[in-house]
């Protein structure tokens, strides 16, 4: 007997599609397929049983399981694609070796970036709408016909798969953000490793507001310094230099707390990862790495690197490879110009119909409100792009 389940988000979240079939498992339901394009589950009926599902996503897994996972008593169910399954007939914490969670966490992070984009897209376009709507409507002298389309059932049904693409790509982004960060923490205790994301080793709070009362600590803000992430760095080692040691960022990245201490040699790396791998901390934390500031971003990815360093030593440098680096630079500075692009053409074309009205000599308080609005808009998203591509500028003199 076969038995058909329809999952469509199946693979959101793993651990809970696992769960689900150890359930299915004791009701006596056995896995044997799974189809991607359908998102349909066959299962084999047969004697009910305790069983632990383990899902993965590797290119490179083959057909047969790696000595370790044999030894542990797995077994593969069944690959789909670069999907597979195994099961295994002892409960999970009695396992020491069992199915690594990296190639899942990267897969979620593309389709996350996918989503996330045309989650954004989607807003401007609603802002564009919006806004040229807004316009029509305070301006007294302008009269706003609305027709009667002869069409009106296709014009619904075009807003409501545009609604339902926007909800589709919030839940995705929503729910992969969730799910990876489940798996990262998976991974941090499977691995043995100290869930240090917004500082390693910083002290607590308590210490904290002791050492500001006696004035030995302070802050400092910086903002926007993701727009010339060299400036930053340089600022931080000169505050180093000066006796300033840094402690710890704020979870927002613009507050800086730094201990007066005694001078040092300090390397700083204020470095960007569209869709990092798993492993990147990992290779820069054995090559005596710390990492003081992790943002919160999945989609966009800053953290700052911070090394010590003796005055005989050569100043250490995260990206060995110079060209690597200047290409690292040029994927950032065309990151946030196709953020901001849109957004400017956008706040421009709207500020050209304000430009109509005082022409025209129909202003009112509403209406300049909002032409200063859009002005601000335009010179700083303008200036952000400006000041990315002088950094990168910057750079490649340099190298």
């Amino acid at each position: 007997m076969i038995k058909k389940v329809f999952r469509p988000f199946w693979s959101y979240d793993v651990q809970k599609t696992e769960k689900w079939l150890m359930s299915m498992a004791e009701k006596g339901y056995f896995l044997v397929k799974i189809n991607r394009v359908t998102r349909i589950f066959f299962f084999q009926k047969g004697e009910p049983k305790k069983l632990t599902y383990r899902i993965g996503f590797d290119k490179m897994q083959g057909e047969v399981l790696s000595r370790g996972l044999k030894l542990e008593g797995w077994t593969k169910v069944l690959r789909t694609g670069n999907w597979f399954v195994t099961s295994n007939e002892k409960p999970l914490e009695q396992m020491k070796t069992s199915t690594v969670r990296d190639g899942i966490i990267k897969h979620n992070r593309i389709i996350m970036y996918i989503f996330g984009s045309l989650l954004i897209y989607l807003s401007i376009m609603a802002a564009f709408f919006l806004s040229i709507s807004g316009l029509f409507l305070i301006s007294d002298d302008s009269q706003v016909i609305i027709e009667e389309s002869p069409y009106w059932i296709l014009t619904f049904i075009y807003f409501g798969a545009l609604l339902a693409t926007f909800v589709l790509a919030l839940y995705s982004v929503v729910t992969i953000h969730r799910t990876n960060k489940t798996l990262l923490n998976e991974k941090i205790i499977r691995d043995g490793l100290p869930n240090l994301t917004h500082g390693e080793g910083s002290l607590s709070k308590v210490e904290e507001k002791q050492l500001k009362r006696s004035g030995k600590l302070i802050k400092k803000r910086k903002l926007g310094w993701m727009y010339a992430p060299d400036k930053l760095e340089e600022w931080l080692e000169n505050m180093e230099e000066q006796g300033y040691n840094l402690i710890r960022v704020s979870k927002t990245g613009t507050t800086f707390h730094f201990l007066i201490g005694h001078p040092r040699k300090v390397s700083y790396c204020a470095d960007y990862q569209n869709i990092a791998d798993e492993s990147y901390s990992d290779i820069h934390r054995d090559a005596g790495w710390k990492r003081v500031f992790a943002s919160f971003g999945s989609l966009q990815k800053w953290s700052i690197w911070s090394r010590e360093y003796s005055e005989n030593e050569e100043r250490p440098e995260i990206y060995t490879d110079k060209t690597n680096q200047l290409k690292h630079a040029r994927k950032i500075a065309i990151t946030y110009s196709c953020m901001f692009l849109p957004l400017i053409i956008i706040y421009m074309f709207n500020l050209s119909l304000g430009v109509e009205l005082i022409q025209d000599n129909r202003l009112d308080r509403l209406r300049i409100f909002t032409i200063i609005v859009m002005v601000f808009a335009i010179l700083s998203f303008g200036s952000f792009s400006i000041r990315i591509w002088m950094y990168y500028s910057r750079l490649k003199k340099r190298i």
